[in-house]
């Protein structure tokens, strides 16, 4: 499937990112996506048929060991927030 990466595209993108984006920025955007999208293209290009799938980039030897551990009490935890209120964390508005 080829994707065109043109300036409707970019404008849904900032829509859908709800971001503002100048004409200088929108130019290097479409370009780097452009690279990206060549750079996937190229790789569907190769043959993978016999390739196992990754299923973890880490391998499994170097995760940590899942331990329990005592969690923080409350007042622990609100230590060092800045607004709190009767136990929780207050944080800014995300509605107008």
């Amino acid at each position: 499937m080829k994707i065109k990466v043109d300036d409707q595209l970019i404008e849904k993108l900032q829509r859908l990112a709800l971001v503002e984006i100048n004409d200088n920025e929108k130019e290097i955007i479409k370009n780097d996506i452009s690279k990206i999208l060549e750079f996937f293209n190229k790789i569907n290009e190769l043959n993978l048929e016999n390739v196992d799938p990754l299923f973890h980039p880490i391998p499994q030897g170097k995760l940590r060991k899942d331990e329990i551990k005592t969690p923080l009490d409350r007042d622990s935890a609100l230590q060092n927030v800045k607004r709190k209120e009767n136990g929780y964390i207050i944080g800014p508005s995300t509605v107008e």
